[in-house]
């Protein structure tokens, strides 16, 4: 809605460093009963969203966007309000990043979702998320949220993440978006987000890169106390008697995708932060936001906590924690300068560099504190 950062400064970042640091972002996850469908969930969003006042900031900037925004195939709003709402939002997102890099955006075609240009260049992008898995709704009245363990977050990394990511991704991959005319010989572009329990994109992203590149990383301190990041090649993510190969960038047909682009604050926190730091305000209502940054610190594991108010002072982006993960065999590779504002991970030499903003964030929890006055007692 209201422009604030255009080009934030980048830091350059040793091999892998920035993989250790989102794997320590730990979330708290809220209780996962096995009863509620996955469709109630997504329109218990929708309700929440028209009708708690709480969100207000973020219905103010919805409104704002949807005059700009084409529905290419006409059922945009009906599935924002019911079972569709993740993924829709997740599309919304993606158009106000694409806005605020200045690129000239074409929506006449029903897929890809988005083919955008700028400097004479183009670049087709589809959207698509990890939807909502039953066994993992959430409840219609949320209880305290519980914190996985590091332990679970890193088995779950492993194996699990690869092959929930895997599943979209691939299919994405047998639709052959390369062979239509509009997108031959121009990158194309997965956007991928992670739906599927309630706060998982928070640290699930350790777990795509693993899957994208076949490459595990693991680190630790010598006796000098520097930190040392060792790689190793992955060939199978297993699960059950589920089988996937890892290393999506190297399946046949891959080269066709030039890269993926992630993020884990793609959601509706993301629109109320951006809408009250514009102004709209609820009354009534502190914002409060908290998460973990990329640490600078080139010997540092361990990402940075942060915390703030939001208000109008404040310039978060659009872009802020989107992560493009470029593929290394793609035939018509990503040009950078188109998306300036994010940060970009690369393949080089069996190791994973990173370029991040200054601020990058691995994820963050948006409190809504609701002040209420107290009844006498008569």
């Amino acid at each position: 809605a209201h422009e604030r950062l255009s080009h934030p400064p980048t830091a350059r970042v040793e091999p892998d460093q920035d993989y250790h640091q989102r794997a320590k972002n730990l979330p708290r996850n809220r209780e996962d009963p096995r009863d509620a469908s996955r469709s109630c969930c997504e329109w218990l969003k929708s309700y929440l969203l028209t009708t708690n006042d709480a969100y207000l900031p973020a219905r103010s900037v919805i409104s704002e966007l949807m005059p700009h925004f084409e529905d290419i195939d006409g059922t945009f709003v009906k599935e924002f309000q019911t079972g569709g709402f993740d993924a829709r939002l997740w599309e919304l997102y993606l158009f106000a990043y694409l806005q605020e890099e200045k690129l000239w955006i074409d929506r006449n075609h029903v897929s890809p979702d988005f083919m955008v240009q700028k400097y004479g260049q183009s670049v087709a992008i589809e959207a698509v998320i990890v939807g909502r898995r039953t066994e993992y709704a959430s409840p219609i009245i949320h209880k305290e949220p519980e914190s996985p363990t590091p332990d679970e977050i890193a088995n779950r990394n492993r194996d699990e993440v690869p092959i929930l990511f895997g599943s979209p991704l691939y299919s994405k991959l047998q639709k052959k978006y390369w062979e239509l005319e509009h997108v031959r010989n121009v990158p194309l572009v997965f956007a991928i987000a992670d739906f599927h329990d309630d706060q998982s994109m928070l640290w699930t992203s350790t777990g795509l890169m693993n899957y994208l590149y076949g490459n595990r990383s693991d680190y630790h301190y010598d006796e000098d106390g520097k930190l040392v990041i060792t790689s190793q090649k992955v060939n199978v993510h297993k699960v059950g008697t589920k089988t996937i190969p890892s290393g999506y960038f190297f399946q046949p047909d891959s080269e066709n995708v030039s890269a993926v682009l992630f993020s884990a604050i793609g959601t509706i926190s993301k629109f109320s932060r951006i809408g009250r730091q514009a102004g709209y305000e609820a009354p009534g209502v502190t914002m409060i936001r908290m998460g973990h940054r990329y640490n600078s610190d080139p010997n540092a594991s361990m990402p940075k906590p942060f915390c703030y108010e939001v208000n109008e002072q404040c310039n978060e982006t659009w872009g802020e924690g989107l992560s493009m993960f470029h593929n290394p065999n793609a035939r018509f590779p990503v040009p950078r300068q188109l998306f300036p504002s994010i940060a970009h991970h690369q393949l080089e030499s069996g190791q994973l560099t990173s370029t991040l903003p200054e601020f990058h964030p691995y994820g963050s929890y948006t409190w809504h504190l609701i002040a209420r006055e107290e009844r006498g007692h008569r």
